[in-house]
């Protein structure tokens, strides 16, 4: 089959970039596939050797000229991903939603335009007033489409105090839903959200794959020693994207917090990191800094190893965008004892392959979860080998590639789907023989 697969790459800075390096090389040797992206650089390394690669400016001029079997979006909830609103309204396919809120990256679309910043600077006046309204506009009309009865509220109360965890409770998803043949996620909370907002939309699952690396002994000995962690450290780690939602300072309060018994214990931060100087004070302000180490984005190839020098590692995420996290799947196919807030969509995790933290109480839950399996050399042992049964058995690559095929075929069978309302912003499918 001939797809389009449309998707960050690395080295963005989503972590579907590297998941989706990973899913082209094994739907690559089934597929013909044209990979579309949206960046100014690439790592030509990660790219499976199949796949032709553009620019996604040039999508809707290829598939006119010559149209693909199907086009995969592989959305999520970042400006890495805006360049996706476009064609997928365009060109109906399969949509695979890795965060069931949308409504961050979608709102910055729209309010971080320059004539927008421009207003923010100078609201007094009437030219950066009439340059903004557009845009401002656009955003109102597309939160009154997804929720017409909260929508003069919504839209108020976002554009006057941006605050955090509105977005979360009106994802913004349900456009992208609409403009789709099927809707696939990783987890049955998002699938059931979907329907729950648009009962029609056709839905499917697709296990999210993350399969161990093996990972020398020496390795992670050598890795320990030459990130300055002292022999016989008990070391407690996070991965992925270090942002707020990430809750590092209540990973922080806990640590310093069971130090107090643990005087060899040390903390790893290992990801990107959107703020450095609020992450040292942070760490400084909660008496952790000299016990820290902050390694910053890593080359994906040594993930595992970082992974595997954590005797403990602490998952935490709130608020959440529902997401299916790949940190997360990776930490537990490594076999790593992991400590995870306790949240719905996280069901499928099952007892005993992870310690889950009350959200009421995460820092209690934390600092007790490192006391009690710092001691337990068995323990952790359990956990380990009950993480790698639950992920060879749940989230093996063949489970991947199986769910993949089938929505595939599901998505590439059904029609277009058909004409809505949408705000006049938002660009409608393209009719069959329609030049781009």
């Amino acid at each position: 089959m001939r797809l389009a697969f449309l998707t960050p790459l690395p080295p963005a800075s989503t972590g579907v970039a590297d998941y989706s390096a990973e899913v082209l090389a094994r739907l690559a040797e089934r597929h013909e596939i044209d990979v579309f992206h949206g960046q100014d650089r690439l790592d030509p390394s990660r790219i499976p050797g199949p796949c032709r690669v553009h620019h996604a400016s040039g999508f809707l001029n290829r598939h006119a000229q010559r149209p693909f079997d199907l086009a995969i979006y592989q959305m999520g909830n970042g400006l890495d991903h805006a360049f996706l609103y476009e064609p997928l309204a365009r060109v109906p396919g399969l949509l695979v939603l890795h965060d069931l809120v949308l409504h961050h990256s979608r709102a910055r679309m729209f309010l971080d335009a320059p004539e927008v910043v421009a207003y923010r600077r100078e609201p007094s006046s009437p030219g950066r007033r009439d340059a903004a309204r557009p845009h401002l506009q656009a955003y109102r009309d597309e939160v009154a489409y997804s929720y017409p009865e909260q929508a003069g509220r919504l839209d108020e109360a976002h554009l006057s105090t941006l605050g955090r965890l509105l977005p979360y409770a009106f994802p913004l998803f349900r456009i992208p839903v609409e403009a789709s043949r099927l809707t696939a996620a990783h987890n049955d909370f998002v699938l059931e959200s979907v329907r729950s907002e648009v009962p029609e939309a056709e839905v499917a699952r697709i296990p999210m794959a993350a399969e161990r690396a093996a990972v020398a002994p020496s390795a992670v000995l050598e890795l320990r020693a030459r990130l300055g962690i002292p022999a016989g450290a008990f070391v407690v780690g996070t991965f992925g994207l270090l942002t707020r939602e990430k809750q590092i300072e209540t990973l922080a309060r806990a640590v310093a917090r069971a130090a107090v018994a643990l005087p060899h214990l040390w903390l790893l931060l290992v990801g990107p990191v959107p703020d450095p100087g609020r992450l040292t004070r942070l760490l400084l302000e909660r008496g952790v800094r000299e016990r820290t180490i902050v390694t910053g984005p890593v080359p994906f190839w040594t993930l595992p190893a970082h992974m595997e020098a954590a005797d403990l590692v602490v998952h935490l995420r709130y608020p959440t965008a529902r997401e299916t996290s790949a940190a997360l799947l990776r930490v537990l196919a490594q076999g790593r004892p992991t400590v995870i807030s306790d949240l719905e969509h996280l069901d499928d995790v099952p007892a005993g392959a992870a310690v889950r933290a009350d959200v009421t109480d995460e820092e209690g839950e934390v600092t007790r979860a490192i006391l009690r399996l710092a001691g337990s050399p068995a323990a952790r042992g359990e956990l380990s080998r009950r993480a790698r049964a639950f992920m060879r058995r749940e989230h093996s690559f063949a489970r991947s590639l199986e769910g993949y095929e089938a929505a595939i075929e599901r998505a590439r069978a059904r029609p277009d789907p058909p004409p809505r309302p949408w705000p006049a912003h938002w660009p409608r499918p393209r009719r069959p023989g329609e030049p781009a």
